[in-house]
């Protein structure tokens, strides 16, 4: 089963608990679940598991395996990953790519 989870966390001026709470409709699904970072710790946790030259990771997409584990102090790395930063061009957030990816993860489990 697919599901998702979408972390907010203030990255600009105008971002809020309140902020994001009203962006939420936008992307309103029943597999997907909402958190609210105010410190960004996971940002930061992302980044080094990322290995980004950023000190933390916003506008990421993570897409991680069926049952994948977190055992250890730092996030996992996912098995396909995408951003909106000034980091490494091969993994700029491209829309159609990310949504192959995640077909391809779903066909893959329906076969397995």
């Amino acid at each position: 089963m697919l599901r998702g989870a979408i972390v907010w966390t203030p990255m600009l001026a105008a971002d809020s608990l309140n902020a994001a709470k009203g962006r939420e409709t936008k992307f309103s699904d029943a597999r997907v679940q909402h958190y609210w970072d105010p410190s960004r710790i996971l940002g930061q946790l992302l980044s080094q598991t990322l290995k980004l030259r950023a000190s933390f990771a916003w506008d990421v997409y993570l897409v991680y395996p069926p049952y994948h584990a977190w055992e250890a102090a730092l996030p996992p790395a996912p098995e396909f990953w995408m951003h909106q930063l000034n980091e490494d061009p091969a993994f700029f957030f491209n829309p159609p790519r990310l949504k192959r990816t995640i077909q391809a993860m779903i066909d893959r489990e329906k076969h397995e």
